[in-house]
């Protein structure tokens, strides 16, 4: 039994992860993904963030500086050493199949790939 279940290690992932794990919360967090970069490890070699780095920070932990707007590499390994830095509980690659709720509780009900 956890506190909490988040799916998806993308940047909404990760900073919800940074805050269950500053409140010392019981979760995991379920990722598709073979490894850290959510959608940024499907992207063409042009695409870059739209803001510069110092406006594409997670909590708790400012994206390394970039200048110009950050290429997909450079924010898939920020994802990658921000979720060693916080020892942030994933697993991967695991597909979320269904989520249900008994009235007690939900249950996740995942594959791992």
């Amino acid at each position: 039994m956890l506190d909490c279940i988040v799916i998806g290690a993308g940047q909404a992932g990760l900073a919800v992860g940074y805050y269950l794990r500053k409140k010392g919360l019981d979760f995991v967090i379920l990722d598709a993904e073979p490894g850290p970069g959510a959608a940024w490890r499907h992207t063409w070699p042009s695409l870059t963030l739209f803001s510069n780095s110092a406006s594409s920070n997670l909590p708790g932990w400012p994206m390394p500086h970039y200048e110009g707007f950050p290429p997909a590499s450079h924010v898939i390994d920020y994802f990658a050493r921000y979720e060693k830095r916080y020892e942030l509980p994933i697993r991967r690659p695991v597909t979320v199949d269904e989520v249900t709720h008994d009235g007690a509780c939900f249950h996740v009900f995942a594959g791992e790939e």
